[in-house]
């Protein structure tokens, strides 16, 4: 009995330091598959490679490689030539780049997915089970020692917060190359919360499933009921109050639906807002202010050339309006 233990638990140890797919192996988005305790195969279907590491490439994937420019060209191509763009952009082959350009990019992102949080390896739920958050990659394989993997004794790392303090704090002020600031990840924040829906109420990797295209979920709520308490249900408005006679987003005990703050926070200082994150964070409460504000004025306008329309169709009409807006704007 004895004897049974030790030769299971040296198995065991054989597989953990033989798992070649810890190293990963496979290049060029090739999967990585262990065979038996000390073996791997790389599954290269659709890469465009063969090879035992999808290292070889095909044909016409040399022929891709070899006429395509470097990113560091691109770049330059895309930031410069103002007048060549201008150009083009006034011609009929600004739809054909366009077209070229949307449809190369979405090629990025396999469909249907490789993989989701749940699970490192293929499986219908990646698919088809939409509460799961997708992945293009697979995780570290759970039996992979550490400081790479999840298993094994945890290392005396330093504090990542520490790390970041030293090598990312700014000692002076340095300007964006690109003339942007931190504005633009706050917009960029509050554009992509309304299909990156995770669902704070579980455990991590989880989304809501409700959608993943733009729909102003993060300004007129997720769920029907969420709507209906954020609404004036007058000439299709969301509620609002006023302060210092400027328009900002009304209490939660004004318009009662959940709000993620510190539990010490009193109701009447918690903001209602579509997306119940964003009365915590000051850049992202700034971006559902002014959509508040914006959503309340188209409604004036569309009352003003539609007086026989009621609130829901003013509500309808405006929240179309402003989906057009924030997509284009983003």
């Amino acid at each position: 009995m004895l004897l049974s233990q030790i030769l299971v638990s040296c198995k065991g140890l054989i597989s953990l330091f033989l798992n070649l797919c810890c190293y990963y192996p496979c290049e060029n988005s090739g999967v990585c598959v262990r065979f038996g305790t000390d073996g791997y195969q790389c599954d290269c279907t659709r890469t465009g490679f063969h090879g035992e590491n999808c290292t070889v490439p095909e044909f016409w994937t040399w022929i891709r490689l070899m006429l395509k420019p470097n990113p560091s060209f691109v770049h330059y191509l895309l930031t410069n030539f103002q007048w060549f763009w201008d150009l083009l952009n006034n011609t009929f082959l600004r739809d054909i780049v366009m077209r070229f350009v949307l449809t190369s990019r979405s090629n990025l992102i396999p469909s249907p997915p490789t993989y989701n949080t749940k699970y490192g390896y293929l499986s219908w739920e990646a698919y088809y089970n939409l509460s799961y958050y997708t992945r293009l990659l697979p995780p570290v394989p759970e039996d992979c020692p550490l400081p790479m993997g999840t298993k094994g004794e945890k290392t005396d790392s330093p504090d990542p917060k520490v790390l970041a303090r030293r090598f990312f704090k700014r000692k002076t002020f340095r300007p964006d190359p690109q003339g942007t600031n931190l504005m633009f990840a706050f917009m960029a924040q509050h554009f992509t919360h309304q299909f990156f829906k995770t669902n704070n109420k579980t455990e991590k990797g989880f989304t809501k499933a409700l959608g993943h295209g733009v729909d102003a979920s993060n300004i007129y709520g997720d769920t029907l009921e969420r709507q209906h308490h954020l609404r004036l249900h007058k000439d299709g408005k969301l509620k609002y109050q006023l302060v210092g006679g400027e328009v900002y987003p009304p209490t939660v005990s004004y318009a009662p639906v959940y709000m993620k703050y510190p539990e010490a926070h009193p109701p009447e200082q918690k903001l209602a807002i579509g997306h119940e994150l964003f009365g915590i964070l000051p850049g992202l409460t700034l971006y559902a202010t002014l959509w508040l504000r914006e959503h309340n004025r188209v409604c004036d306008i569309l009352k003003a050339e539609h007086p026989t329309w009621d609130d829901e169709q003013l509500f309808q009409t405006a929240r179309l309006i402003i989906i057009g807006t924030e997509f284009s704007n983003s």
